[in-house]
């Protein structure tokens, strides 16, 4: 199209036009305005790619999901065939409903400040749905919630995965494959996503040369996927221990407390499961083990 996309810039008018190919036609161009944002597949996008406003519309989401959560929770329990239900209904109530929004377009989230947004927002609406009180660490623990950056390592590396291992014949694994190749980590930005996927499969301490799944060539990359990240999952614990410890002569916090509670619980490999006692039925009152572990979700009285 002659003229198409000319750049004149004027002190009146907005600087891109795309000019008509007819030299009769009236106005003879029109301006290309700039806009603040736009959704692409989902995702909402500034001009600069900061994704702070992915991250407002995930956190407006979530409250929207929580509400529903709780409508749902709400109703069920005054429905002649329903009781209230139990905290492991519950759960799966909010994970169904609210989750989600927290987890969908982790991966592409990279400034810190946002990901302790989700955080708060997270923790938050967990404590509020499951009527919750103490540490959130603690009850993260127990309902199989890992951190959001956790998780969001776990799916950079599953996206390594795929772009090294399954997938890499695809045109996105060819150019991460040729950018990476070339370039040493600290030379890129800390706002790219390949800067964010290297460190992740540094952080899981991810060999990027071999295949850590030899034994599952024949699977489809979907069954490969899901075992690799399963196994990365299982890689991780301990973190709990680092945050709680506390100085020489001073009381413990509630971190610390809780983990005297719920020690023998932190010692399974597994912090994106749900502690034992969390999904198993409750015992009969008289049995001792139910004693250790059905306060475990309300170690401390509620905030006056």
């Amino acid at each position: 199209m002659p003229g198409g996309g000319q750049h004149q810039p004027s002190p009146t008018m907005p600087p891109f036009h795309v000019y008509s190919p007819f030299l009769t036609s009236d106005p003879p161009s029109y301006p290309i305005h700039e806009v603040s944002q736009f959704e692409y597949l989902g995702l909402i996008l500034d001009p600069k790619l900061t994704l702070h406003l992915a991250t407002v519309e995930a956190i407006r989401r979530a409250s929207q999901g929580q509400a529903l959560a709780l409508s749902v929770s709400y109703s069920l329990r005054y429905f002649k065939n329903f009781s209230q239900l139990t905290p492991t209904q519950n759960l799966g109530l909010w994970k169904s409903i609210v989750l989600p929004h927290f987890l969908q377009n982790l991966r592409y989230i990279h400034s810190d400040t946002d990901i302790k947004k989700m955080q708060t927002s997270l923790n938050l609406s967990l404590a509020r749905v499951l009527h919750l009180y103490g540490d959130h660490t603690g009850f993260l623990a127990e309902t199989g919630i890992s951190p959001l950056q956790l998780t969001r390592y776990v799916h950079l590396t599953q996206l390594h995965f795929r772009l090294t291992i399954t997938r890499p014949d695809t045109l996105p694994a060819l150019l991460f494959k040729k950018l990476n190749s070339s370039l040493p980590l600290p030379n890129f930005h800390t706002s790219t996503l390949d800067y964010h996927i290297r460190y992740a499969t540094h952080a899981f301490k991810v060999d990027l040369q071999t295949d850590p799944l030899p034994d599952m060539t024949s699977q489809t990359p979907k069954n490969r996927e899901r075992a690799f990240r399963n196994m990365i999952r299982k890689t991780r614990k301990g973190q709990l221990y680092i945050a709680a410890r506390t100085h020489a002569g001073q009381p413990p916090g509630r971190k610390a407390s809780y983990i005297r509670i719920a020690h023998d619980d932190l010692q399974r490999l597994d912090f994106f499961k749900p502690a034992q006692f969390f999904t198993h039925p409750p015992q009969p009152a008289s049995s001792s083990s139910t004693s250790n572990s059905s306060h475990k979700l309300h170690p401390y009285p509620p905030p006056s």
